[in-house]
């Protein structure tokens, strides 16, 4: 086992046992929450690009039920995120967070880094084409105001060696500058206040949530996907680790 595996998985457990330990007494949603989703809990647009590998069916659904629990004791707290969009994100690239909110400028972005993110694809292909990734789900946590999120970390070392090659490598090429917390996102806190019974309710229901923690999924790399996101339940693949090599034929 390396240090590095052992430090980066360290660090993924303490945050989210520092997450499931201290109930906050006021519920703080950060404003840039509202450039996704309505005061009427709608998701608005919200143009850019990222990084993801899907998961597969039998993965999605074990994300599913988690989701479908939380939803039954408070779906009057979340916006869903449709169980058919779930992802694993490896690394965002432009958006209104990275960019500015101004679409135009957020294409121009994009495309100044689309070839060098193609190349990166192609480079990732060669070295892992056929991989598999295991990640072990910690739990489903907050992790801060805005989003509701099952959090993982890498199986073991040798999954953790490509996770993580695969992150700072983009790292490398669109700098985010924040630490790498790999999750599934299941829903968006509306945009409202929370009062401290409803607080202690959601983190009653986390808890027996994630006594059933500690199942895997596992991600392939062929599926490892660019794409463009127009709100967040409209993620479309531009090119993926499988197909990259055909457009470059073509």
């Amino acid at each position: 086992m390396s240090d590095k595996y052992q430090e980066f998985t360290d660090r993924l457990i303490q945050s989210f046992t520092n997450n499931m330990s201290h109930i906050p007494e006021e519920w703080t949603i950060s404003e840039r929450l509202s450039e996704k989703i309505t005061m009427d809990g709608e998701l608005k647009p919200f143009y850019g690009s990222t990084s993801v590998i899907a998961l597969s069916e039998q993965d999605g659904a074990k994300c599913r039920a988690i989701q479908n629990e939380l939803f039954a004791r408070h779906a009057d707290m979340f916006v869903k995120l449709h169980p058919e969009t779930f992802h694993l994100t490896i690394h965002a690239f432009s958006n209104p967070y990275s960019v500015s909110n101004d679409n135009d400028e957020i294409k121009r972005d994009m495309e100044a880094n689309e070839g060098s993110i193609k190349a990166e694809f192609r480079k990732i292909g060669e070295v892992y084409k056929g991989r598999t990734i295991r990640m072990k789900a910690l739990g489903v946590s907050t992790g801060g105001g805005d989003v509701i999120s099952i959090k993982f970390c890498p199986a073991a070392d040798q999954d953790y060696q490509i996770i993580g090659d695969l992150f700072d490598r983009f790292e490398r090429l669109y700098p985010l500058n924040k630490p790498y917390i790999p999750h599934v996102s299941l829903g968006y806190f509306k945009l409202k206040k929370y009062d401290s019974s409803e607080i202690k309710s959601l983190y009653d229901t986390l808890n027996y949530l994630n006594q059933g923690a500690g199942f895997e999924i596992e991600l392939e790399v062929n599926r490892f996907a660019y794409q463009h996101h127009y709100h967040m339940n409209d993620f479309r693949d531009v090119f993926r680790v499988d197909s990259v090599e055909d457009q470059q034929k073509d």
